[in-house]
């Protein structure tokens, strides 16, 4: 749904319900899941509304939310100055990666830049992924951009969403109006999936940039002159906290917020409780806690801790307090002898320690949760919510939510890490934590995992970073019984477990086992960073250079998948001089992994646009296979058909047209005969090689046959898509599409040529009239791609919204040419606004090409079409049988057919022919006995002709037996042809010394009238 661009009319507002769901938007489009769930939600940027202070200083967790921003934005002038800048670069469309480890200040920073943008006259724009998440109410978001002077979109989290979400939002249409400059901040803790997320950009022409958030530069060390008191000399200062450095100014910006807050006169007696030079202390996170944990232990007259340890033990001991005293105060105002209601403080600690886990979820799923979290939980779980509630309440009033979690996300960690036995930290760990943790994360054998398993083991991943007892205790032997459920956390959280530095590797190797072997858009970023480690332990591990090609081989294709091309390329080429040293020492041992990583380096060179590279290191990988082929349907036979499909495609890039189709139909060839040895394995590819020669042939001007190659191609994607549309559906749509796209540029001439002869007085022969019904089979063709291709742009817009808008110009085509113009033009408008809105992206990666060839290209494109009409009569011989038998017919012999070279016939084929005939003619004998008769008359002559005299009888003998029962039926018309066949066999006999056989022959040929 999309709104008009600025300064067209005035905007209208489309609400659909899906699934109980009813969103609204006004400018933008609204993409939702099968389901009627949305995807994301955009909603106008909007500051949190001014909250109580008495409210805020009941927890420590509330002060600390960024979204209170109750500490006014405190350095990070340079990296604010960079963003500003970005945002006024001439680009149309640029995106930028926000990135650094919890705490480290990316909200805040990201909540300034988007106030002072708004200030600027900026509409601003907040998306919050759909799945996993509570969705604000259904409602209507106005996001027209009329009088904007450009678009910023903050996506937080952005390296949890999983790619396919991620480019569907960058498809929006808000993203795309003509001339308004957009910018897309996109915050996450780590680099990892950035490179596949630029990918995906680099689609859009967007300009992207990478923007690491450094640690906050080191104060100078002090000098304490008590080791019991950590500045004594700055408490002799008018402000104990005075320095130059940027931690310093933070920490007094924080500590007097916090001081207000709490309604103290003045802080500037009031020093941080650690020092601030170390490691710690390079969070802005971390220098808060320090301020408000030094402001609440002055206030409270206590004695602050003196590590960093201690401030988040010191805080949450003060979260504690709150849940006892509240329950307290319940046990209070109960009547005497009656149980108060309230929920006592370890019931708290538990059900906070399972939202920290379980984020927030939606009204009503909370009790489920908790009963999830297992044996031991509330007996009141409705109370217990509303309990948890008046300590947690909604993070926004406009969603509403139970087990809204602890806040920041370094706390809850900290905390889930704390209440987790194992640690030597001065704070109470609980026994029931354990238990809780596995209930929430069921993991048993066939077990389906739990709505909040991508938030649960992210947190435990990220905790296991900062507490080694919650890897070595809880999160490796986790991964070790259940590997699986790393990669069924999606790709945010295997990304986060993949970052963990001292994971054990035998846990990643687990990991890894599970991954898909086929592409995936959500988890090949984390897998690539899975790759990388496994990788590097491996080759240091190993000096065996057979195990150092193997792994880079596999690196550089999991790299590839993440976007990373430049180490994939690096990889790939490594992997080729590793196995081409094995090669050259045992090449039947290691010429066929030469041939694997051959082809994956020439991928990797066609992608870098280095055809010339890419051309030679897959003719070499071609070169191998041909060389390793024991049998045509045997372990090598699928490599040697992918690699010279692959060397096709790469010829055809090099501009090498011909030698393309030599390639292409060589492995068409291929792909036949492994199909027909094992179809289940072999038919999709056997189905793309034949859409790819039918393509192919098109360009080549060889109309029927491209339809021909087609039409099969269709009808066997259709079988494979009826029953895994997700495999083979795209592939249909680009079968269909180009089917339509033929039969209408082959019915458009044919007519052409019809109007020219009758304008002329003449008719034309039979064979150049339009085919019938090509109309019909055209747009029943393209109206059935264009539906896959627009349920498919849904899923993926950004990856497949080109595919729709060509889709919907070849429909125009087809429309036009069917006299529907009203809907031609409806079909071009819709294909120019994607076009428009994609630029580059809608381009296809290289401009087609109609060849016409030259006479010297006729003799292979006439094998080409021999090699497929061979494949198509295996499957089909009633309809492609007779093509097949004409081309046969008309060969001629080559060097390559092994025939002598002065042979004017090429006998193999019409061999081939007469057999094909044959089986024509038990099919349908009044047709087809007639061709049947007639090749063997051929092929008997040709053999006679060519001295093989002794084979040239019996098929003469073939002939006149065919021939008489067609001249017994209608002697007319073939009495003639049977007595010149008997003269001929009459000769041949007794050429042959068989003269009785012949003298009794001719004594009845003379006899039998003709």
């Amino acid at each position: 749904m999309t709104g008009p661009p600025s300064g067209g009319p005035a905007p209208r507002q489309t609400v659909r319900a899906e699934g109980g769901f009813a969103y609204g938007v006004i400018g933008a489009d609204l993409h939702v899941f099968g389901d009627g769930q949305p995807v994301y939600i955009l909603e106008n940027w909007r500051a949190a509304p001014p909250a109580d202070d008495a409210w805020l200083r009941e927890l420590p967790s509330r002060m600390l939310s960024a979204r209170h921003e109750i500490v006014p934005f405190t350095g990070r002038t340079a990296d604010l100055a960079a963003l500003h800048a970005w945002r006024l670069t001439d680009r149309r469309l640029a995106a930028r990666w926000l990135h650094g480890p919890g705490g480290q200040g990316k909200t805040r920073l990201a909540a300034r830049f988007a106030r002072e943008s708004l200030a600027d006259g900026w509409k601003v724009v907040n998306a919050v992924h759909g799945p996993g998440s509570v969705l604000p109410p259904p409602g209507s978001q106005d996001l027209t951009t009329d009088g904007a002077v450009g678009l910023l979109l903050v996506v937080d989290y952005a390296d949890q969403w999983p790619l396919p979400h991620l480019t569907w939002l960058f498809s929006n249409a808000l993203l795309h109006r003509p001339g308004l400059p957009t910018r897309l901040l996109l915050i996450g803790r780590t680099a990892d999936m950035w490179p596949a997320v630029r990918a995906t950009l680099a689609d859009l022409q967007a300009a992207t940039a990478g923007h690491p958030l450094p640690p906050l530069p080191a104060d100078a060390p002090d000098d304490p002159d008590d080791p019991d008191d950590p500045h004594p000399r700055e408490c002799q200062r008018p402000d104990a906290a005075a320095g130059p450095g940027e931690r310093a100014r933070m920490f007094r910006a924080a500590r007097d917020s916090f001081a207000a807050r709490h309604g103290l006169p003045t802080a500037a007696g009031i020093a941080s409780p650690v020092p601030l030079h170390g490691p710690d202390f390079g969070l802005t996170l971390t220098v808060h806690m320090a301020a408000l944990v030094a402001v609440d232990a002055h206030r409270a007259g206590r004695r602050p801790p003196r590590d960093a340890a201690g401030l988040t033990t010191y805080l949450l001991d003060r979260e504690q307090r709150q849940w006892a005293r509240r329950w307290s105060r319940h046990a209070a105002e109960s009547a005497p002898d009656t149980e108060s209601g309230a929920t006592p403080p370890d019931a708290m600690n538990r059900i906070v320690f399972t939202a920290a886990l379980t984020g927030p979820v939606a009204p009503g799923a909370g009790a489920a949760a908790l009963t999830s979290s297992g044996p031991g939980g509330p007996r009141h779980p409705e109370r217990a919510l509303a309990d948890h509630a008046a300590h947690y309440p909604p993070a926004d009033p406009a969603r509403p939510t139970e087990l809204e979690p602890l806040t920041p996300d370094r706390l809850a960690e900290d905390f889930v890490a704390l209440t987790l036995p194992g640690h030597f930290a001065d704070y109470p760990a609980r026994d029931w934590a354990p238990s809780v943790l596995r209930a929430l994360l069921p993991h048993a054998p066939g077990t389906p995992t739990a709505p909040w398993t991508p938030r649960a083991l992210t947190l435990v991943a990220a905790a296991a970073d900062r507490w080694p007892h919650v890897r070595t205790g809880y999160l490796d032997p986790l991964l070790r019984e259940a590997p699986w459920l790393a990669v069924a956390a999606g790709g945010g959280a295997l990304g986060t477990i993949a970052a963990l530095a001292d994971l054990d590797v035998e846990v990643l190797d687990a990991v890894v086992a599970h991954l898909p072997n086929r592409d995936d858009a959500d988890l090949d970023p984390a897998a690539a960073v899975l790759a990388v480690r496994l990788a590097d332990h491996l080759l240091a591990t190993t000096d065996d250079p057979a195990k150092r090609a193997a792994v880079h081989r596999n690196l550089g294709w999991s790299l590839a998948g993440a976007g990373r091309y430049t180490e994939s390329l690096a990889a790939a080429e490594r992997a080729v001089a590793g196995y081409e040293a094995l090669a050259r020492a045992d090449p039947d041992r290691y010429e066929h992994d030469l041939a694997i990583a051959l082809n994956n380096l020439s991928l990797r060179y066609d992608y870098e646009r280095r055809t010339d590279e890419a051309v030679t290191a897959m003719e070499r990988a071609v070169g191998i296979g041909r060389r390793r082929l024991t049998d045509p349907v045997g372990r090598h036979a699928a490599d040697l058909a992918l690699s010279l499909s692959n060397y096709g495609n790469l010829l055809k890039h090099a501009g090498r047209w011909l030698e393309s189709l030599q390639a292409g139909s060589e492995a068409l060839v291929r792909y036949h005969r492994l199909a027909a040895a094992d179809p289940a394995a072999h038919q999709g590819a056997l189905a793309v090689a034949l859409l790819n020669h039918g393509s192919d042939l098109s360009a080549a001007l060889r109309t029927e046959a491209a339809i021909d190659a087609t039409r099969q191609a269709v009808a066997m994607l259709r079988r494979l898509a009826a029953d895994r549309p997700e495999a083979h559906e795209g592939t249909l749509a680009i079968g269909l599409e180009n089917l339509a796209s033929m039969l209408t540029e082959q019915g458009q001439t044919a007519e052409q040529v019809l109007t020219w002869h009758l304008r002329s007085g003449g008719a034309p022969a039979p064979e150049l009239l339009p085919p019938q019904g090509w109309r019909e089979e055209a747009l029943a063709a393209i109206e059935q791609a264009v539906e896959i291709d627009r349920r498919r742009a849904r899923a993926n817009p950004a990856a497949l919204e080109a595919g729709l808008a060509g889709a919907l110009q070849t429909s125009a085509f087809v429309r036009r040419a069917c006299g529907m113009e009203a809907a031609a033009l409806t079909d071009e408008r819709e294909a120019a606004a994607l076009t428009g809105r994609l630029g580059a992206a809608a381009e296809p990666h290289r401009a087609e090409h109609r060849e016409t060839y030259g006479p010297q290209a006729t003799e292979v494109l006439y094998d080409v079409e021999l090699a497929l009409y061979r494949c198509l009569a295996a499957a089909d011989l009633a309809t492609h049988g007779p093509q097949l038998a004409l081309l046969l017919d008309l060969h001629r012999p080559t060097a390559a057919d092994g025939e002598r070279l002065g042979s004017l016939h090429d006998l193999t084929a019409l061999r081939e022919a007469a057999e094909v005939n044959a089986r024509l003619a038990a099919l349908d004998p009044v047709v087809y006995e007639p061709d049947y008769a007639y090749a063997l008359i051929r092929l008997a002559d040709a053999l006679w002709w060519e001295g093989k005299h002794a084979e040239s009888v019996p098929a003469t003998e073939r002939a006149a037996e065919v021939t008489a029962r067609l001249a017994a039926v209608d002697p007319e018309e073939y009495g003639p042809q049977l007595a010149m066949v008997r003269r001929n066999l009459v000769r041949r006999l007794a050429a042959t010394g068989r003269r009785r056989e012949a003298r009794a022959l001719g004594r009845i040929h003379r006899r039998t009238p003709t």
